[in-house]
């Protein structure tokens, strides 16, 4: 006897197609609103009238270790802390067209004493912090370098992507220095997002530990004596500030090697 069966996957291609269908349908419409809703970009960015700054540095180097790679290279690992002791506030907008574009638009966004802003178009771009982070970081806003004493680098990391906001006070009497902490991870973004806003109070710093990515700096070799940790903020000038000088903060280190073979390191002091 013969028996006939309903077809089952039809119905379950007709949803998929329908759920799909929504999707598209759902990545156009966002689309569409940003276009509606965005900026002219065709139209000139407001200039400063009293224009209020940040002034971007980095954090001293307050603890350091010095390991052997699994290759039996050398890593040197440290945490650090950019800083703003600027008059403003420092304030990244980046917008793009839609959802799947890896094409961002990184604007400067700078508070006017009067209460309004300016904005100027930067050479930033972003890039999504699937290591852990899941949010978007302007990349190349630090670079961090191990030196002989006479500048010749031995090894750097330019770090692939930084998302900042306020962790930790750093000068809570600057003028316009809030008590607590103003700009959050939330500015950060995720990874549907078409803008995200990123900011950094005046008298804060954003500090990534030593166990973060980006951290380490991995050279072939490293014989004991003194060296250099060069930490830069804005490396590439991308950003206006009120002070492009004093965006390096520099130490001297003393590497050596302990009777039993570990490797050692003391913090001697700033390096002028």
């Amino acid at each position: 006897m013969s028996r006939r069966t309903r077809p089952a996957a039809a119905g379950g291609r007709s949803r998929s197609t329908v759920i799909a269908t929504a999707l598209i349908l759902i990545v156009v419409a966002l689309a569409a609103l940003y276009v509606v809703l965005r900026p002219d970009d065709s139209a000139p960015l407001a200039e400063p009238v009293a224009p209020r700054y940040p002034d971007l540095s980095m954090g001293p180097l307050e603890e350091i270790t010095v390991g052997i790679t699994e290759t039996g290279g050398i890593s040197v690992r440290f945490p650090a802390m950019i800083t703003n002791i600027g008059e403003g506030a420092f304030l990244v907008r980046a917008t793009r067209a839609h959802p799947l574009s890896d094409d961002w638009t990184v604007t400067q966004r700078i508070d006017d004493a009067d209460g309004l802003f300016s904005q100027r178009e930067t050479q930033g771009t972003l890039v999504w912090g699937g290591d852990g982070h899941d949010h978007w970081h302007v990349k190349e806003v630090e670079s961090h370098r191990v030196e002989t004493m006479d500048g010749t680098v031995l090894g750097e990391v330019v770090k692939a992507g930084f998302c900042f906001f306020d962790t930790d006070q750093v000068d809570g009497g600057l003028p316009g220095a809030p008590a607590s902490h103003h700009y959050g991870s939330r500015g950060c973004g995720g990874q549907l997002d078409m803008g995200v806003h990123m900011g950094l109070s005046v008298g804060w710093g954003d500090r990534y530990p030593s166990s973060m990515f980006d951290q380490t700096i991995r050279i072939p070799e490293l014989p004991d004596g003194h060296y250099v940790i060069r930490m830069v903020a804005d490396p590439f000038d991308w950003f206006v500030e009120t002070d492009e000088t004093n965006n390096a903060v520099a130490t001297e280190i003393s590497v050596g090697t302990g009777v039993d073979g570990v490797r050692t390191v003391e913090i001697i002091g700033p390096v002028t």
